[in-house]
């Protein structure tokens, strides 16, 4: 964000994403039936697509603790739109699980920030993003469950990246002309895209094949957990709200996971 607006930010990640894919996406693109292709449209689109745009937006605007207390409500979500949309029953211990993860990981993020916080209308924009992402993995365990993860995954990371390049980047590519301070920002934009869209996809949509929708969305609490251990090899310190809150959040993820 320090060398891009947040629309160019959010294309481009999308773009790096896509192109490091595009093989991948084009030996899978005859594996997906085509029926599926409607949800599979859908779920790039309220999957990667909008939340990316959203994310960008919003953290011009909130803190990054913020987004990450707010990223947490996808569990939430998840949690809502099983129940009311795919009629789907949860034992007790689920419950108790993502109160317990979701007050656990505000709790370690609010310890890490330094700084006041401000709520405000840009945050709205995250919580609509884990709203779309709620939704998102809901549709993949009850629509696109027969879809092999590694297809499902590599053609939607390879039309999010072909949606960007058409409808953002080229109506607006004068917006991208490179200047020596954006180098550093564009190899984060796409390190980001390959390792975060794409990759992380590719893992995230395996994941809710082989578990629940529930469980899956339980990864925006572990969240918190790697930033502290990145904070730990960056010389950051280690305390007891720290250790309690990684207690709670892998109890959490222990309680969602029983049954």
């Amino acid at each position: 964000m320090v060398g891009f607006g947040f629309v160019e930010a959010a294309s481009i990640r999308l773009m790096a994403a896509g192109a490091a894919f595009l093989p991948l996406g084009m030996w899978h693109f005859n594996k997906i039936p085509r029926e599926k292709w409607p949800y599979l449209f859908l779920i790039t689109l309220i999957g990667m697509f909008i939340p990316a745009f959203l994310f960008c937006l919003a953290q011009q605007h909130v803190q990054s603790s913020v987004a990450g207390i707010l990223n947490a409500l996808t569990s939430v979500f998840t949690f809502v739109f099983s129940i009311f949309l795919f009629k789907k029953t949860y034992k007790i211990s689920h419950v108790l699980g993502l109160l317990l993860g979701l007050a656990s990981a505000v709790m370690l993020i609010l310890e890490r920030s330094d700084a006041a916080f401000t709520l405000n209308i840009y945050a709205g924009l995250i919580v609509l993003a884990t709203i779309f992402y709620g939704l998102n993995i809901n549709l993949i365990k009850h629509h696109l469950h027969d879809v092999p993860a590694i297809s499902l995954s590599a053609v939607s990371v390879s039309m999010g990246g072909l949606m960007a390049f058409l409808f953002v980047f080229l109506p607006r590519h004068e917006h991208y002309a490179m200047t020596e301070d954006k180098w550093w920002p564009l190899a984060a934009l796409v390190t980001l895209g390959i390792l975060n869209t794409g990759l992380a996809t590719v893992l995230y949509y395996k994941l809710i094949k082989i578990t629940s929708a529930l469980f899956a969305s339980s990864t925006t609490f572990v969240m918190p957990i790697v930033a502290v251990m990145w904070g730990l090899l960056d010389g950051e310190l280690f305390n007891w709200v720290h250790a309690l809150s990684i207690v709670g959040i892998l109890t959490a993820v222990v309680l969602i996971r029983k049954a």
